[in-house]
């Protein structure tokens, strides 16, 4: 029997794992690893690209995809918006017809 609160609005925000956090800690607070990943041009950024890359390959191995199959996002939109964004692309124009 529950006998206390409930937390029912986890598209707010979700508890994590304490390895979870603990890895997240080290990337927050280690100085070697607090950079852009997305700037190689120095060592900072080299350190938090291996992270993340680290961090793919972890999730492909736990749900038996490929690294390059894991696409982290900043949030919900961006997945929501892809396969719309993605027949745009995909989809040729002709020329009078947009």
């Amino acid at each position: 029997m529950i006998t206390g609160p409930v937390y029912l609005d986890y598209a707010a925000t979700t508890p994590v794992d304490a390895s979870v956090a603990q890895a997240m800690n080290a990337c927050l607070t280690d100085a070697r690893a607090f950079g852009n990943p997305a700037s190689g041009a120095h060592a900072f950024g080299r350190e938090a690209e291996d992270r993340v890359e680290r961090a793919r390959l972890q999730v492909a191995t736990l749900i038996g995809a490929a690294a390059d199959e894991i696409i982290w996002t900043s949030g919900a939109t961006e997945p929501i918006t892809w396969p719309s964004s993605a027949q745009r692309v995909s989809t040729p124009r002709r020329a009078g017809i947009s």
